[in-house]
């Protein structure tokens, strides 16, 4: 025990030489600031898929592009800190459709930016995303890495005092001999140089495009990892207040940056825990470990963590996290040490990898660089090919909405299933959100007259559920049907709640502000995310005759006639469209081929919980394409009806051959309103 409060004691006094020394030794850092039409619709889609351009999946790349990500952290000696950092990377590299590498700025030889760059030329990439795992963006470390990417031609120069696994040490870059080296000189107690290493910093080769993406900064994902991590800690809310730590700068001139974000994420932070977590957290405050001394004053010194805490301590319980990267001795070791007697809830083995959050950022922080927001489909005449922007529906619609978002983005999925590009016409939506800005989205793309608006039980412009982000694209011609509805976890927490209350003008400041951050969170899930994050869709061919405009009259009877499939269709169902207000169904249905083979029976059951509309076959049975199919459906009560001898139907055509009513009564021109699915 005597031995360790020696160790403890050594330590508390080396910090206070080098934050002593640091005043005298500032960073200097420099920095530089149908038919043949489907055939050759199809054709053109490959020959753009192959080509690489856009064909209505955001994402890909532009032209001949290829791209690759790059990941970028500081990098430790310790694998407990990059292992965190690597999973997050691994994460990333299973969700994006790209090559994606991670580099260390230092002290992990195997793993440098320049391995990495090597690695993405490797798959021929022609432009290479690179996304730097920082707390800020106001930082030496992200020169030093544009210095490395070639986005910088003189290298920077910078001296500072630090530690490396708990031991102090100076750590300059300087030019020596026409390099550029990272020295790391590492100190005695006494601040005498104890032993020298050195890496040097080699600009990279390749001859890709690189663009460098901002770092985590005031990131709305950061702060929501940040609230996760305290609401751990809270367990007294309105007489404890979050105090997140970061490392902060030795640089003068960043400074005011690194308050500027930590002032949002305070705010953001706040909001979360209060609107979106339920948790009436008193405040948020931050404190940084470092700051810059000019003339040997500290600046801001109240802004130190200690003091900060300390401050808090008054009428409040600190609950510290910290705003570091990954786990290592800031946060396990110094953090500490600087709040050495002061009371506070703090969880030391907490730090931002490998949180889900972060996985999320980088694949944000990546597709906003890369991400294309095009559809093609050919105008009303067949031949126009045209290409439409979010950007023009945004304009249209008067901004880029979280629904307009949602719809362009759901549309772009959908068009990647068909199997070739679509016809305007030839498209028939069903949206489930009765918003302005998802109808001027659909409009634009299809025109209002293939536009229905089906709200869930329980919905409408007030009441809203994830339930409502729910879409149906049908091409009638073929038959195919893109079903695709945004997944519940996309959804800020209470984002409904907040949204209800702003509709009807309950909402206070605080949340009208807090609804205001959410909308943009969902805005860019939409957007930004990758698609199996955000939808889930399903994917098949039907055949539907729709409902008529006028379904009447109408009675029950035997109806027969004959089905033509455009396309192969997988059947286990019929639904009946029954008359408004009546109990219209099938009771019994039979389809059978051109020998007179059965193929499939369906009884149905009754009045029962579920749909009663529908009737499932006995078997599940293909019906294939352009192959002549009769079907005998028994009616009761008041189905509707197309009075047509003939119809072309979405999927297919369908004929009666006769109709024999409950009165006894022959027609051949009574065609019941169905779909088969």
């Amino acid at each position: 025990m005597r031995e360790m409060m020696r160790k403890v004691k050594i330590l508390i006094a080396t910090v206070v030489l080098i934050l002593i020394l640091s005043s005298v030794l500032p960073s200097v850092a420099l920095h530089a600031s149908q038919g043949e039409l489907q055939e050759a619709a199809a054709e053109a889609q490959a020959e753009a898929a192959q080509s690489g351009e856009s064909v209505g999946a955001a994402g890909k790349g532009e032209g001949n592009e290829s791209v690759g990500i790059l990941v970028i952290a500081h990098g430790s000696p310790r694998e407990t800190w990059c292992e965190p950092v690597r999973e997050v990377v691994r994460s990333v590299a299973s969700e994006l459709p790209y090559p994606v590498e991670l580099g260390f700025l230092e002290f992990v030889p195997n793993e440098t930016i320049n391995i990495a760059v090597d690695r993405l030329n490797e798959h021929n990439v022609t432009k290479i995303v690179a996304v730097p795992l920082f707390i800020s963006s106001h930082s030496g470390h992200i020169e030093e890495i544009k210095y490395v990417l070639r986005l910088r031609e003189t290298p920077p120069a910078s001296e500072m005092l630090t530690f490396v696994e708990g031991k102090p040490v100076r750590r300059s870059v300087l030019a020596v001999e026409g390099k550029c080296i990272i020295r790391r000189e590492y100190l005695t107690p006494a601040l005498t140089v104890k032993h020298t290493e050195e890496e040097e910093l080699v600009p990279v080769n390749t001859t890709a495009e690189i663009i460098l993406t901002n770092a985590l900064d005031n990131s709305s994902l950061l702060a929501q990892t940040l609230a996760e991590n305290a609401a751990e800690l809270i367990s007294d809310a309105e007489n404890e207040t979050v105090v997140f730590a970061s490392h902060g700068t030795f640089n003068a001139s960043y400074l005011e940056e690194w308050i500027a974000d930590h002032e949002s994420l305070a705010e953001q932070i706040k909001l979360i825990l209060r609107h979106r977590k339920g948790i009436p957290i008193e405040d948020v405050r931050f404190g940084f470990i470092h700051l810059p001394v000019v003339d040997n004053k500290t600046m801001h010194p109240e802004l130190g963590l200690r003091a900060v805490v300390e401050n808090v301590s008054v009428n409040s319980t600190p609950v510290v996290v910290a705003n570091m990267v990954s786990v290592g001795f800031f946060t396990k070791k110094y953090i500490p040490m600087l709040l050495e007697n002061l009371t506070y809830k703090y969880n030391g083995s907490k730090a931002l990898c490998p949180h889900e959050n972060m996985v999320k950022w980088v694949e944000i922080s990546a597709n906003r660089e890369i991400s294309t927001f095009v559809l093609q489909i050919y105008d009303y005449d067949g031949e126009t090919l045209l290409n439409i922007t979010i950007e023009e529906v945004g304009e249209y619609h008067g901004e880029i909405c979280p629904c307009v978002a949602s719809a362009f983005r759901a549309t772009q999925l959908a068009f990647s299933e068909f199997e070739s590009i679509p016809v305007r016409g030839d498209i028939k939506v069903i949206c489930a959100h009765p918003s302005k800005g998802h109808k001027q989205t659909f409009e634009y793309i299809f025109g209002g007259e293939n536009l229905r608006i089906e709200l869930p039980a329980g919905t409408d412009i007030v009441n809203l559920s994830v339930e409502n982000y729910a879409y149906t694209f049908i091409q009638k011609s073929s038959g195919h049907e893109v079903r695709v509805e945004a997944r519940e976890d996309i959804f800020p927490e209470r984002f409904f709640d907040l949204r209800k209350k702003c509709k009807t003008g309950t909402a206070t400041s605080e949340e009208k502000k807090a609804f205001k951050y959410a909308k943009e969170d969902l805005k860019s899930a939409f957007l930004y995310l990758p698609e199996a994050r955000v939808f889930a869709f399903s994917s098949a061919f039907i055949f539907d005759t729709g409902e008529p405009a006028n379904p009447y009259p109408s009675i029950s009877g035997v109806h027969k006639g004959a089905i033509i499939p455009a396309s192969n269709i997988s059947v286990s169902k019929m639904l009946i469209y029954p008359c408004v207000g009546t109990g219209g169904h099938a009771e019994f249905v039979k389809i059978y081929d051109e020998t007179g083979s059965v193929v499939a029976v369906g009884n149905w059951d009754g009045y029962r919980a579920g749909d009663w509309r529908i009737i499932e076959f006995e078997e599940p049975f293909t019906l294939f394409a352009n192959e002549t199919y009769f079907y005998e459906i028994r009616t009761g009560s008041y189905p509707q009806i197309h009075h047509k001898k003939a119809l072309n139907a979405t999927g297919g055509w369908i004929n009666c051959t006769s109709f024999v009513d409950a009165n006894n009564r022959k027609h051949d021109d009574w065609i019941p309103a169905f779909k088969l699915f």
